[in-house]
């Protein structure tokens, strides 16, 4: 029992704390300490989901977000990376580009928003784009930092033995900076969903955030919280799935090798 505990309680943790949210949200509404209009239930909220995955609604506004999510991820991904890369690789490059990247950073992505409609129109290609605008700086960010960062012990043990740019940078380099790499990956997951969801809710015609915004014009709190909790729900599947892939690429650094040394 105690081993079990052991290996697992980060999740037990995790699933005591959202119970104990759940029941307390439950209490509050039905001692009266706050309006169900205002929040509605735990109870109500799961019976809408229910409903709305018997007639496809929710299926499909996830499969729409899901979609825009993953094409401005992947986007993110080729291009962050393989700018992280070419930075990591030339000085110059990496100054010429830094300004264009850092404003990015700074400023807030969704103001970008009426550009893109006026470029693309509203629907998926504008989602798609403020996901990817999102999502790209951290990748970017820490493909850079990661190859740069390499252990320098092991780049000098490899040059010794003849390694030239290529066998650096494909057996040193890249292996070396994933833990970081993944990392990043992991923030811009996070970065990539808060986008879709901002940009559904000003313009889409389905979607979680489209559904979200839709029914709280309505007023209709029960069928709004039911999109919200779906979309957090996805948002820590995403993160901390990626966190455990994390800790268990990252596991050579502070393996038995490591500490006898």
């Amino acid at each position: 029992m105690m081993s079990l505990w052991r290996r697992n309680q980060t999740l037990l943790c995790a699933l005591f704390s959202f119970a104990l949210i759940l029941l307390v949200w439950q209490m509050a509404v039905d001692l009266g300490w706050i309006k169900a209009f205002f929040v509605s239930t735990p109870i109500r909220v799961s019976l809408e989901i229910v409903r709305q995955l018997n007639t496809g609604e929710l299926i499909e506004n996830m499969r729409v977000s899901l979609y825009e999510f993953f094409v401005g991820l992947a986007l993110a991904v080729l291009v962050g990376g393989a700018l992280g890369v070419l930075a990591s690789w030339s000085r110059t490059f990496e100054h010429v580009l830094e300004p264009f990247i850092w404003f990015k950073y700074s400023s807030p992505t969704i103001a970008f928003y009426p550009m893109f409609v006026a470029w693309l129109g509203l629907g998926e290609p504008t989602i798609i784009a403020i996901a990817f605008l999102f999502a790209m700086t951290p990748i970017y960010a820490n493909t850079l930092s990661g190859i740069k960062n390499a252990d320098p012990d092991l780049t000098r043990a490899a040059i010794a033995f003849g390694a030239n740019r290529r066998d650096l940078f494909l057996k040193v380099q890249l292996p070396g900076s994933v833990p970081i790499l993944i990392a990043g990956l992991r923030l811009s997951v996070g970065r990539a969903l808060t986008g879709v969801i901002a940009a559904e809710l000003f313009g889409a015609t389905a979607g979680l955030g489209f559904s979200i915004a839709y029914w709280g014009q309505k007023l209709r709190t029960t069928e709004m919280m039911a999109s919200l909790i779906v979309v957090v729900l996805l948002g820590v599947v995403f993160t901390q799935s990626l966190s455990a892939l994390e800790t268990r690429v990252d596991a050579w650094r502070t393996g038995p090798g490591r500490e006898q040394e």
